[in-house]
């Protein structure tokens, strides 16, 4: 619990940070929230120790998407690429629990409707201003579709509402940087990803 909230507090100076554009500060605040939640997942006690580890891995690969996505130069699909094999680690710690189809149903109808919303729009931006992202975009979108049909696979609602708030995340970032501007984007994206990133940590407590 100390680890959390000390990990929770450089979460509202790294928002302070995006608010403030106070890059130096962000460049120090945001990779030490990832870092902080990795030590969080090494202290609990999981409901699967396997599961844990995959989540370590994709707690270390989302520190490196966020780093070549905050650096000034262009590293999107650098970060991009980090963050699907960040999925894919996900998928395979929610694959270490039993399955819960009613759940993981109800996951897969939320995430197809949530795509149905944001990618067309996305797609569309990407096609005029960079046709190379395209396709990497949408095998992106496919994979965390899966990934958070397998959080609902869990059964843990906990697991399913941190998936949820990572996949909205993503959306508003890939909105503002290609379709056009969220007024207060960067909060927009940054909280939900934080707080998405926690909940899915806390879900490996049985």
């Amino acid at each position: 619990m100390a680890l959390l909230g000390a990990t929770a507090v450089v979460a509202v100076v790294d928002w302070v940070a995006v608010v403030a554009s106070a890059r130096r500060l962000e460049y120090a605040a945001k990779p030490a929230v990832m870092i902080g939640l990795i030590a969080v997942a090494l202290t609990l006690r999981p409901a699967s120790p396997t599961e844990r580890a995959f989540f370590i891995v994709a707690l270390a690969l989302g520190l490196a998407s966020d780093v070549f996505l905050m650096l000034p130069k262009d590293m999107f699909l650098a970060g991009l690429v980090a963050a699907l094999v960040e999925h894919i680690a996900y998928i395979g710690g929610f694959r270490a629990r039993g399955l819960n189809v009613a759940v993981l149903t109800i996951a897969v109808v939320v995430a197809l409707a949530s795509v149905a919303v944001f990618l067309p729009p996305i797609y569309r931006a990407l096609r005029n201003s960079r046709p190379k992202l395209v396709a990497p975009v949408i095998v992106y979108v496919a994979v965390f579709v899966v990934m958070v049909a397998s959080a609902g696979g869990t059964g843990s609602p906990v697991a399913l509402a941190g998936a949820l708030l990572f996949f909205y995340s993503d959306a508003i970032l890939a909105w503002n940087r290609f379709v056009r501007p969220v007024p207060l984007g960067r909060i927009v994206n940054i909280v939900p990803y934080h707080v998405g990133e926690a909940l899915l940590v806390l879900s490996l407590v049985p």
